[in-house]
């Protein structure tokens, strides 16, 4: 009896993980988690939030109604449960996940709390948009990574440059991630589609991402790209598969979604930010594409928060 209580004393209790509260790493037990900063900043191209390694599944079960407002990517390492039904199947271990912003996040651990790994990252910008959306990968399925250090070696330098002593160079930081997605995508066998994009393409992106807030009047957007107005619709409805108002209004939604998490802003100032001209229009279209009003949406924001 008194070896096993030994044995029971000797192992780490879980910590109290409260999100955004940074943790120092654990590296006797193998795994590092890192926050740094809850803020969102809806005009970054690129921004880690949060990085863990290998770090243990300690709650049960992890539901976020309306996600955390920032892209999550997280990748099992051993069998998980990434549906909150009751008969829910494991998924196989190394196994990828990857959330959008707005999007309803659950996982489990498999077997036993406190022993499953996973890492993951939560990162924002419109640099994550493109480079998921270029390189095709999958949002919102599962998908499987058998080669571990795919996932661990680009997490590792984004988590090295993000605790670097004089801050993290943001073009670093850009191509650690670009690579990452690409490497995925041709470890898929997706790796062929951001060859495929036209440079005027990637401009006319560019540009909507820097005047979405803007009335955009498409004859001087075909101007910057050298095209005439019907070629440049089609153009990016082929290569980017949706419209350029569509674009246009999934980037507000976008912006306006993680807004909402600052409790400081009123939801007529977000309006006014993300290019509505009242709260109306702008509450109309946000319970079209989220399913909820702004301020349900914005009272659900905290629920299940925890871990990763």
């Amino acid at each position: 009896m008194v070896l096993n209580r030994k044995k029971a004393l000797a192992e780490p209790a879980p910590p109290e993980f409260v999100m955004w509260n940074s943790d120092p790493p654990n590296e006797r037990a193998g795994w590092t988690r890192h926050w740094f900063g809850s803020e969102l900043n809806p005009k970054a191209t690129f921004i880690a939030r949060g990085i863990g390694l290998s770090e243990p599944m300690f709650n049960a079960n992890v539901l976020r109604p309306v996600g955390t407002g920032d892209w999550l990517l997280m990748y099992f390492h051993r069998a998980s449960r990434l549906s909150s039904g009751i008969r829910s199947e494991l998924q196989p271990a190394k196994t990828m996940m990857v959330w959008a912003p707005g999007t309803s996040q659950f996982y489990s651990w498999g077997r036993k709390a406190n022993v499953e790994p996973h890492s993951w990252i939560h990162c924002e910008g419109s640099w994550v948009q493109h480079q998921v959306h270029d390189n095709q990968i999958p949002v919102g399925t599962p998908f499987v990574v058998k080669d571990e250090e795919l996932i661990i070696d680009p997490l590792t330098e984004l988590c090295r440059e993000m605790t670097h002593g004089s801050g993290p160079d943001p073009v670093i930081m850009h191509n650690v991630f670009q690579n990452w997605m690409r490497s995925v995508a041709r470890y898929l066998g997706t790796s062929s589609a951001p060859a495929a994009i036209p440079e005027n393409m990637l401009l006319a992106r560019r540009y909507l991402d820097q005047k979405f807030t803007q009335k955009i009047v498409l004859d001087e957007l075909a101007s910057e790209v050298f095209l005439s107005r019907s070629h440049l619709c089609n153009q990016f409805r082929r290569y980017f598969g949706i419209t350029i108002g569509n674009y246009v209004l999934r980037r507000r939604m976008s912006v306006a979604q993680r807004l909402l998490f600052d409790v400081n802003l009123r939801p007529g100032e977000i309006a006014v930010a993300v290019g509505f001209p009242d709260i109306y229009q702008f509450s109309k279209q946000f319970k079209k594409t989220f399913g909820m009003s702004p301020a349900r949406y914005r009272r659900q924001q905290f629920v299940g928060e925890t871990d990763g």
